[in-house]
């Protein structure tokens, strides 16, 4: 029988009721072989991973599974580099979502790691926030996101600061997101853990030319300038065009550069060709696997963020 390995506290402040592990990768696993989310009860996605609020009928928490890594001690040091991560972020005085990490020993060797967080409100969705409040010449939240990417980003720590990773409660500027810590090897070109789980959903062919794709993407993440284009460009995604200005003028004023709007929109055109074609090669594989009875890993969205 699949057991639970140590759940690890990274940054949680509350008591939280058990997690059946073990119920939760039967559910997950059943979704993946019929294509479909079925009694699942899917919170939201980005481009890696899908979020589902637990248990379905009664909500608790909100959950997020990474690909199964081959063992115990390969899934250790996914967790030990989400730890670091963590620390990294609270070191540069970011306030971080309370959330744990869960590891399932499987009865096949592998190992699956599920984060855990409560179950944010909606309003306090960055990208919410925004749509609901006057354009204006600027706003604390831009402002907070601009001074954290400031302090985060290194030659080998990326920030994913898009707005929808962010709550703001009014005062605070709290990071939701943590299932890809972007912290690369001091040669920057791989990631600080296993790669190979997350290559996993792709065709075997494909993968060293993924792994430098994705890699290259990553590293837009690893400075200030980079990570917060990226941000823009995901606003223009969003639809959130008047507060594009601001938040170009936001950063500039802080680091002194001189981002414009075209590049943004040039960032998200690349995107919006690279991300669906991505999806499909995940499809692909789904289908070439299932087809000759074997497992796939992953439960897959219908579309991309960027084909709403």
């Amino acid at each position: 029988m699949p057991q639970p390995l140590l759940s690890h506290g990274v940054s949680a402040n509350q008591a939280e009721p058990d997690l059946d592990l073990s119920t939760v990768e039967a559910e997950v696993a059943a979704a993946i072989r019929a294509r479909d989310y079925g009694d699942l009860h899917l919170l939201g996605h980005g481009e890696i991973s899908i979020v589902l609020a637990w248990p379905a009928q009664q909500p608790q928490s909100a959950i997020k599974r990474v690909p199964p890594f081959r063992n115990a001690a390969e899934a250790q040091r996914y967790v030990d580099a989400c730890e670091g991560f963590f620390a990294l972020l609270r070191a540069a005085g970011v306030s971080l979502w309370p959330t744990t990490l869960h590891t399932l020993q499987r009865a096949d060797g592998r190992a699956v790691v599920y984060h855990r967080q409560p179950i944010a409100d909606v309003a306090q969705l960055g990208t919410n926030v925004l749509r609901s409040t006057e354009p204006a010449d600027t706003h604390p939240l831009l402002d907070a996101i601009v001074e954290a990417a400031e302090r985060v980003c290194t030659p080998t720590v990326g920030f994913d600061c898009q707005m929808a990773n962010w709550l703001w409660d009014g005062t605070t500027a709290t990071q939701l997101d943590f299932t890809s810590p972007f912290t690369l090897t001091d040669t920057r070109d791989d990631l600080t853990y296993d790669s190979k789980a997350f290559l996993q959903e792709y065709p075997v062919a494909l993968r060293p030319y993924l792994k430098r794709e994705l890699t290259r993407l990553i590293q837009r993440y690893t400075t200030a300038e980079g990570a917060l284009a990226d941000m823009v460009s995901n606003m223009l995604k969003e639809g959130l065009d008047d507060w594009v200005d601001p938040a170009i003028r936001a950063i500039n004023g802080r680091l002194g550069t001189s981002l414009r709007r075209e590049t943004a929109q040039q960032m998200l055109d690349e995107d919006r060709k690279f991300m669906p074609v991505v999806l499909k090669m995940k499809k692909s594989q789904r289908w070439w696997l299932q087809h000759t009875g074997r497992q796939y890993e992953a439960l897959l969205p219908e579309r991309t963020t960027y084909e709403r």
